[in-house]
């Protein structure tokens, strides 16, 4: 099996799980707001920084669909062969590299939709809102924020092109949102997320 077609098929599969994963989450977590009273409003992140976090996300999501669509339908050769493309030595290993991250930030990902279940961070908490130190959430404070990033990154090495590089562009967005959604945690939960801060890093556990 050529490599490409790989490569697609594994990022079919991430795509799938990802989407299937938050659309079930979306949907329990109206089920319940809707029988609870909102906790307190809290104005949420804005700016033209945190704009480049969902411009990264949904730019990185078309990108992802563009390659596997590109691939399977054999439109080119290879993705590789398309204008603005890197060239790198040892592609085949890279990629291989690449496919390993990519995993690694969908799994990341959907462990930590699943662990925190109902409980979110969101802007308009509801009053029966729990701190999630529990799965990824042990060990860092925003690991769906980390998957993310290794999505973005292992990407790259999958389909070394320009624009890949693009949504490396809304790491520095959602770095900006932690802080916020940080304040507003320390808010709700006063000394217990205190405490979880000194237990955990940002995106990096402590050892």
């Amino acid at each position: 099996m050529p490599l490409g077609i790989l490569i697609s098929s594994f990022l079919t599969i991430c795509l799938g799980c990802f989407f299937s994963v938050n659309l079930h989450n979306i949907l329990k977590g109206h089920k319940h707001n809707g029988q609870e009273e909102p906790y307190a409003e809290v104005e949420g992140p804005s700016g033209f920084i945190v704009s480049t976090a969902a411009l990264g996300t949904l730019l990185y999501f078309i990108e992802v669909c563009f390659y596997v669509s590109v691939t399977f339908s054999s439109i080119v050769s290879s993705p590789e062969v398309l204008p603005l493309s890197i060239q790198l030595p040892s592609l085949a290993f890279i990629q291989i590299l690449g496919l390993a991250m990519t995993g690694m930030g969908y799994s990341l990902f959907i462990w930590s939709v699943i662990a925190r279940g109902r409980y979110a961070t969101s802007w308009e908490m509801r009053g029966g809102h729990k701190l999630v130190t529990w799965g990824p959430y042990l060990y860092v404070r925003h690991p769906s924020y980390l998957g993310y990033f290794l999505m973005f990154l292992g990407f790259i090495p999958l389909w070394p092109n320009i624009i890949t590089l693009i949504p490396l562009a809304a790491i520095p967005g959602y770095t900006r949102v932690t802080f916020q959604e940080e304040k507003l945690l320390e808010q709700r939960f006063g000394d217990e997320y205190r405490e979880y801060q000194r237990r955990t890093g940002r995106f990096v556990p402590k050892f």
